[in-house]
């Protein structure tokens, strides 16, 4: 009888936790997570602004964060078409800067930039912009660089200095504090990563492989958030 009973308890230990992983393999998926920088403050009362959520399922009450959405970008392209950041609503785009001219950090960027490219030239939702100052540095960059211009977009802005893009709209200057070694990195290493609502999601170091591998990491994963909305 003991051993019966022994019998029976060793089977309940092997076959509870494979029918546990086989329910879970069949009928669960993982749910990965993003963060979304710069909530909105309201200047009156300092607290984080909200709004009804959109989700349903999550009750009559339920609300969503405020977060900062970029303001609208325009400018022209090397072949003298328009630009405007308002034809990449509903798209994940990975901004960049270039500035004045194109040095050795600048040749980094693009290097990994063009590994990025590489990496996502099939899916037609994920695009680079990588915002000049001069024309002479649009053509630095699509030379040193197998740039396609479906995928790739390289834009001078109408009126504004890339380092004011880059510090004032795309905020790098204001990016938190993550944390990971040697994450300081000045404004023309810097890469953002920008969601469908034209929220910022990440910053990285354009110079570091391993920072761009997060990048590539990250978009996926923001791919995978959206896939399941």
């Amino acid at each position: 009888m003991a051993r019966l009973v022994k019998a029976g308890i060793l089977l309940f230990l092997l076959v509870v936790p494979a029918f546990v992983f086989i329910f879970l393999k069949v009928f669960g998926r993982n749910q990965f997570t993003l963060q979304t920088f710069f909530p909105v403050i309201d200047a009156k009362t300092g607290q984080i602004e909200t709004r009804p959520a959109d989700r349903s399922g999550w009750g009559k009450g339920a609300r969503d964060t405020v977060f900062y959405t970029l303001p609208r970008i325009v400018g022209t392209l090397p072949d003298k078409k328009p630009f405007s950041t308002s034809d990449l609503n509903g798209k994940l785009y990975v901004a960049s800067f270039f500035g004045l001219n194109c040095d050795s950090t600048c040749g980094q960027v693009a290097g990994q930039l063009n590994r990025v490219q590489d990496i996502f030239i099939q899916k037609p939702d994920i695009m680079l912009v990588s915002f000049v100052d001069t024309d002479s540095v649009a053509r630095q960059v699509m030379t040193a660089n197998d740039v396609q211009p479906e995928k790739w977009l390289i834009a001078k802005p109408d009126s504004l200095e890339t380092a004011f893009l880059g510090e004032q709209y795309y905020r790098i200057k204001q990016r938190p504090m993550t944390g990971r070694k040697n994450e300081t990195f000045t404004l023309y290493e810097g890469l953002v990563l920008i969601d469908h609502e034209g929220h910022i999601r990440g910053f990285y170091n354009g110079t570091d492989k391993a920072d761009v591998d997060r990048l590539v990491l990250e978009v996926r994963v923001l791919q995978d958030i959206y896939s399941h909305q």
